[in-house]
């Protein structure tokens, strides 16, 4: 059956999908929607898809969760394209809006649209639709998509098997590679997108993912090139698979080749490092126009030779889905688990596909307890390669790092560099290598995961101590501490306490009346600190003294104190009492990230950053 309309729309909004399409067929037209569990496996099935073929427009119910579904990106990506080889991407689709604002709607061209709210008169809807159709004489499946692209050389670069997220930026690398069918785009622009990010942010992943889904736009093939391999023997291994004459520089028989069919094709240069002048990379760039250039690298700056697409971290959702995709069995609290090492590494695919590498072995809630051990690094690898990158800085840029780090998850002021001496090249370098970000034109900050790197692996422990000291009392000053030295030598006392109690530290075996022991102790201290500090002085440290002994030590105490004691009182008389202890541990275990943060606040007191680099 043929299909006047196709209604695009994630599970969620079923219900306001399905008033839609009643309303619709009020109107005569013919409506198809998946009515058997829409898009339930996060795929598109041969059936959906052969419906589409045959039906002459997309309508898409962009809520926010459309986006986010790989299924519906998929029905748009089609009709999309489907419309652009006709000479115009919107001719296929069109958009309904249910939210207030348009900034979740890809592709930009959607936006410039125009686009309904379910809160205007239907009527002008269904009219809009209906003329629409009746321009739309055959079915999207009648339009010619092309083929996949030959990838060259073979194999060539293939994306992950389960690539998540990145819709807008896929989005974004299509407009960057089409600037002639951007809207919004006056005059249109070289076809040239520079994809930029921190090392390991998936860069390449998200060009190789782009290649995969919007590859029958590139009928003359896709050329993926190394940066960081022999560039002549690459090039000739292309014009020999095209077939070129074997006269002359491989550039220019490439260029010939391409000159043939003067089909539309992509040209990949991967990794392109940073630092280099902007000839040196455009020389890299596709030798012949009908091929679109993408550039990988972590040097931002190089988008003045086309369009720049900034690779951030993942959300926090997107990241906790990765790290749960490369596990193959759950375990009962791994989904607490990853949130946790979200939280601490953030949004980088890099550091989390390592993590989620040792958790297939290990566990991920072993992981996450040893996040922070040198003992057992389980970021070695991405602590490894960032450090590498940020090498080139040189000893400035390590202390560029560690003050940003002092002050993550907040950005840094610029001033506080000045205690650090000439720097500023440093910071550039790192700026361009995407290590370090300049926020609201005058602060510093740096991923969740470079100030994690920094905090447990500084390959200078003395150094970093130091240069964190220093932007601490920065930091002090800057946030308008009223703290005496009382306040400042009572805040340290218990930092130094509490960074070498068992909680803080991974807890290993045994030990667990020595645990509460020590915890008990810690109240005693902290309340004996508080007295000394006298009435007079201000509330900061109290403030953070009376969070830790009522909110923090005092519920756990109040509950496992006695709860050992009776076990071990039981014991004498009955092997088969209750067993407390594996719960006492994962609940010495859950005090761990409520103590490092108390931490934190008493280094922020006094200055001293004893204990952080459990953080």
């Amino acid at each position: 059956m043929a299909w006047d309309v196709f209604l695009s729309y994630c599970r969620s909004d079923t219900t306001p999908a399905e008033a839609l399409a009643a309303e619709l067929r009020v109107r005569g037209l013919r409506v198809f929607q998946d009515e058997v569990g829409v898009h339930r496996f996060d795929s598109v099935s041969r059936t959906i898809m052969a419906e589409l073929a045959r039906s002459r427009l997309l309508l898409a119910y962009y809520s926010h969760a459309y986006p986010t579904r790989r299924a519906c990106q998929q029905e748009l990506i089609t009709a999309f394209l489907a419309g652009q080889r006709e000479g115009d991407p919107l001719r296929r689709v069109l958009v309904v809006n249910p939210e207030r604002g348009t900034g979740h709607i890809e592709p930009i061209e959607l936006r410039d649209a125009r686009f309904w709210s379910p809160s205007a008169e239907l009527r002008h809807l269904t009219e809009a639709v209906t003329r629409r159709v009746d321009e739309l004489p055959t079915p999207i499946g009648d339009v010619d998509h092309g083929r996949a692209p030959l990838w060259l050389p073979a194999p060539g670069h293939r994306p992950p098997p389960r690539f998540v997220g990145r819709t807008a930026e896929l989005w974004r690398l299509h407009s960057a590679l089409h600037p002639q069918s951007a809207t919004l785009t006056e005059g249109g622009g070289e076809p040239v997108a520079v994809v930029h990010g921190v090392g390991g942010i998936g860069t390449s992943s998200l060009v190789a993912e782009y290649a995969r889904q919007f590859g029958a736009t590139f009928p003359g093939g896709v050329f993926w090139l190394s940066a960081a391999e022999p560039w002549p023997e690459q090039l000739a291994a292309i014009a020999d698979a095209l077939g070129a004459d074997g006269v002359g520089p491989a550039v220019d028989r490439v260029a010939l080749a391409l000159d043939g069919p003067r089909e539309p094709s992509l040209w990949v240069v991967d990794g392109v490092p940073s630092g280099l002048d902007l000839d040196q990379v455009r020389r890299l760039l596709s030798p012949h126009p009908t091929a679109a250039s993408v550039v990988t690298t972590t040097d931002g700056s190089y988008a003045e030779l086309g369009t720049g697409v900034s690779i951030r971290e993942l959300p926090a959702a997107q990241a906790v889905r990765l790290i749960l995709n490369e596990v193959d069995a759950l375990a009962p609290g791994d989904r607490e688990s990853a949130h946790k090492l979200v939280d601490a590494v953030g949004g980088h695919p890099g550091a989390l596909l390592d993590l989620a590498g040792s958790a297939r072995s290990a566990g991920l809630d072993s992981v996450r307890r040893r996040l922070s051990s040198r003992d057992w690094p389980v970021l070695e690898a991405t602590a490894k390669r960032l450090l590498a990158e940020v090498d080139a800085a040189g000893d400035a840029g390590l202390d560029v790092l560690r003050a940003v780090a002092a002050f993550a998850p907040e950005p840094m002021p610029l001033p506080v560099l000045d205690g650090l001496g000439p720097v500023g090249l440093a910071v550039d370098r790192l700026a361009r290598q995407s290590v370090v970000r300049l926020v609201d034109g005058g602060a510093l900050e740096v991923p969740a995961v470079v100030a994690h790197v920094i905090r447990h692996s500084d390959p200078d422990p003395a150094r970093h101590s130091e240069v964190s000291a220093g932007a601490l009392t920065a930091r002090r000053v800057r946030d308008d501490f009223a703290v005496d030295e009382r306040e400042r030598a009572a805040a340290f006392r218990v930092q130094v306490e509490l960074a070498h109690r068992v909680p803080v530290r991974p807890l290993g075996g045994g030990g667990l009346r020595e645990a509460i022991s020590s915890l008990h102790s810690i109240f005693s201290f902290t309340r004996e600190q508080l007295r000394e500090c006298g009435p007079d002085s201000s509330q900061r440290f109290g403030e953070v003294a009376e969070r830790l002994m009522e909110e923090v030590l005092r519920p756990f105490l109040s509950e496992w104190h006695p709860a050992l004691r009776r076990f071990e009182d039981q014991t004498q008389f009955d092997d088969t009492a209750w067993d407390p202890t594996a719960e006492l541990r994962n609940a010495l275990d859950g005090l761990r990230e409520p103590l490092l943060a108390v931490i934190r606040d008493l280094s922020r007191i006094s200055g001293n950053p004893h204990g952080t680099r459990y953080l």
